[in-house]
């Protein structure tokens, strides 16, 4: 019809036609720094490595332990039956009878269906559709059960744990894909924390790929719609700024790409492909299958798999139990979602609903009115955590380090409080974003909880045994502000800049130079912070067995590596006491990160603000968040190290980044500072540089590796592993040290 246009049908059209046979991705720009160190997509260019040269160790300490994506070039792909039988044509002649599984990413109620092959193949050739159908068959070979000896798994994927499950116990591991240009897989990560292997026999592939700890661009993993490959290169990719780009790579036929565990990746047909792929669980991905299995625990087949493992794992590698076994509080709460009955303890069985009575009566008593329906649960990780309109309950575990972390909580709220009420300590009606330093929430109340009708306000640890059994909780007042890890997705480049860092550290160095000479710290709290580093030194062997992230030369290494006692890691006495001369620190968080650190953006700022029509961010409208509060007090120590502090800093907001001079001179700066007002408060004679290299002859580069792989839990050291993963080619951990804190020579 003359006169008449269509935006919309114009760009069907176009995405319909679309050819991609010279759709390869542009050159890598050379990094800014010409030996970057951080782990960034835009720093590195992927790696190709030649079947014959490239052995099994070789493999491991390259690729399997450090994390890392790879291409297997000339791996004898050409010698398979399946290279000359899974030609598109060799395919429609022998299985075009033949039913196959082909998925329809159009649609909500039937997304995969079964196909005759011929029928698809036939479509395949002449559809112009913008989401074309993709043939992606999980049971191609029971089905056709030739098929499974047309190819050979790698040498390096021969062995799949899940391969000890037998019959629909184990999950869907291989796939046949077979896909007209267009095609492709949007945005993910492989399920139940699995590595992947994907040989291509026909066409080109064009992978994208971001590390663990980077969410791509323009993709919301909470939101069940997906993008489409094609309407991300169109819509998203190309105002991307060079940094945020993914890590690219063409697949040509014969070559196998290796994606490890976690990472994402999304992948784009650019003619019409055939390809076979699998995926597994390894030693080195074990971790991360059992996180996921656990996380999904409340779908039993996911816990069944999990228990079978354990099982068959054991009796064949003893020495992997410590990995396979989990703590009782690992189980406690498998996800707080709004449906009834809910398990949120599994001892005492108890639903959602009684848990919210619970948050009100524990409301009440600390005089706050609030409706049952107005309080909701959130994800508190062990913790039983409820927010209402003025208030956030936490529940916690009576297992584990529950009854320490409630007793570290209330203390440090309760320093903070009689530090300086009024500007140090923040609600919900009093935060207007201004001052030097981070403030905490108002603690409310805080106790023991038995009975919905019986309750022990501020009962002393000491008389624990009076009741059956109770559980701590604290009551703090809601603060509006906005965690950084949501920050982040907002940000340019989603990092944080030297405003933000310096603030941060300014308001740690307030909690760290604390006067305590007008407080009276609780004896056990005092007791439990003196005796946390020693724990983690005896833990540590055992933690590292269970948890595998460093590969196996690293960990045979760490009995001679970690130091012979506590005291070599922090010694608490000043050097007037005859102490080493340790920067002592009044207050330590303890567990310093995006999701406990919460601030501002500026009122005004809106994301679509960041973009210019060509791609670029407006320097007039880039968003600066402002670090205002820091919650979750339960890993706070007194009189201890503020190393600990600045390793979660560098390693949980920072990702381990060494790139930046401008970030380390803040937290260099920083600790210049806290050496000068500490040897103030403490009124010694040494000077300020006495301690800037570390105590005695023990370097702070040494103390803080010490203190990682003292950590009492995985997740900071597994966050560490993540985005700086050439941790496993180091030789020593000596090297490792050097990698990750030898920016401390420069104090």
């Amino acid at each position: 019809m003359k006169c008449v246009s269509s935006p919309y049908l114009s760009q069907q059209w176009h995405r319909g036609h679309l050819f991609l046979g010279h759709f390869y991705p542009p050159p890598p720009l050379p990094p800014t720094d010409p030996a970057p160190n951080d782990y960034h997509s835009s720093h590195i260019s992927f790696a190709f490595e030649n079947y014959d040269d490239l052995n099994q160790e070789t493999f491991d300490r390259r690729y399997r332990y450090p994390n890392r994506p790879l291409m297997i070039q000339n791996s004898g792909v050409e010698q398979w039956p399946a290279w000359e039988q899974w030609t598109l044509d060799a395919l429609a002649a022998k299985y075009g009878d033949k039913l196959f599984r082909v998925s329809n990413i159009e649609s909500d109620k039937e997304p995969s269906f079964n196909m005759r092959l011929d029928d698809f193949l036939h479509y395949t050739r002449y559809n112009n559709d913008t989401d074309p159908l993709y043939l992606f068959d999980p049971y191609f070979a029971d089905n056709v059960p030739e098929m499974d000896s047309a190819y050979k798994v790698p040498k390096y994927f021969e062995f799949d744990y899940f391969s000890l499950l037998e019959g629909d116990i184990r999950p869907p591991y291989r796939w046949l894909l077979v896909g007209p240009q267009r095609t492709g897989a949007p945005w993910h990560i492989d399920p139940s924390g699995t590595s992947a292997w994907n040989t291509l026999l026909s066409g080109h592939k064009r992978w994208a790929l971001y590390p663990p700890h980077t969410i791509p661009p323009g993709h919301d993993p909470t939101s069940s719609e997906r993008m489409t490959s094609v309407s991300w290169y169109l819509d998203v990719y190309p105002y991307l700024p060079p940094e945020s780009l993914p890590l690219e790579i063409v697949q040509n036929p014969g070559e196998t790409i290796y994606l490890p565990s976690g990472w994402w990746h999304m992948v784009i047909n650019m003619d019409d492909t055939v390809a076979v792929t699998h995926n597994f669980a390894d030693e080195a991905n074990l971790l991360h299958v059992k996180q996921s299995l656990l996380s999904e625990s409340k779908e039993k087949m996911q816990l069944k798999r999990w228990e079978l493992l354990v099982k068959e794992i054991g009796s064949r590698r003893p020495d992997l139990i410590p990995a396979l076994t989990f703590r009782s509080d690992e189980l406690l709460i498998p996800g707080l979602v709004d449906k009834e009955p809910l398990l949120l303890d599994v001892d005492s069985a108890v639903s959602l609903s009684t848990w919210r009575s619970r948050a009100q009566d524990v409301l009440q008593r600390a005089g706050i009115v609030a409706h049952i329906n107005d309080i909701n649960p959130v994800l508190g990780g062990r913790n039983i955590c409820f927010l209402a309109e003025d208030a956030f309950v936490k529940f916690f575990t009576p297992y584990q380090d529950g009854l320490p972390s409630f007793l570290s909580e209330v203390a440090a709220n309760q320093l903070l409080m009689d530090d300086s009420p009024a500007t140090k300590v923040v609600g919900k009606h009093e935060h207007d974003g201004n001052g030097p330093t981070l403030l905490s929430p108002k603690m409310l109340g805080h106790g023991y909880y038995s009975e919905p009708s019986s309750f022990s306000e501020d009962t002393s640890p000491s008389d624990e045994g009076t009741v059956q059994w109770r559980r701590p909780y604290i009551i703090t007042e809601t603060v509006p502000d906005m965690p950084l890890s949501k920050a982040l997705n907002r940000l340019p480049h989603q990092q944080v800049d030297e405003t933000f860092l310096a603030s941060l550290m300014e308001g740690l160095q307030y909690y760290h130079t604390l006067n305590l000479k007008n407080h009276t710290v609780p004896t056990k709290i005092h007791e439990l912070s003196q005796t946390v580093i020693p724990q983690r030194l005896k833990d540590a062997p055992l933690n590292h067995a269970r948890w595998r992230l460093f590969p196996k030369h690293l960990l045979d290494q760490l009995p001679d590596y970690l130091p012979a006692s506590a005291s070599h890691v922090f010694h608490p006495s000043p050097v007037t006491n005859g102490g080493r001369g340790d920067v002592i620190a009044s207050l330590v968080h303890g567990d310093v990160n995006p999701s406990n650190t919460l601030g501002m953006l500026p009122p005004s700022w809106w994301p679509s603000m960041m973009w210019l029509p060509n791609g670029q961010y407006s320097q007039q409208t880039l968003p600066t968040f402002k670090p205002t509060t820091m919650i979750d007090f339960g890993d706070a120590l007194v009189r201890s190290d503020p190393l600990i502090d600045y390793i979660s800093v560098f390693v949980t907001i920072l990702n381990g980044r060494r790139d930046s001079p401008e970030l380390l001179a803040v937290l260099l700066d920083s600790w210049r500072q806290l050496v000068l007002k500490t040897r103030q408060q403490q009124q010694t004679v040494a000077s300020a540089a006495d301690d800037t290299i570390g105590a005695g002859s023990i370097s702070l580069a040494r103390r803080c590796m010490w203190h990682v792989l003292l950590w009492p839990s995985e997740g900071l050291v597994l966050h560490l592993t993540h985005c700086v993963p050439e941790i496993g080619e180091k030789n020593t951990w000596q090297e490792v040290e050097q990698a990750l804190f030898g920016w401390w020579s420069s104090l």
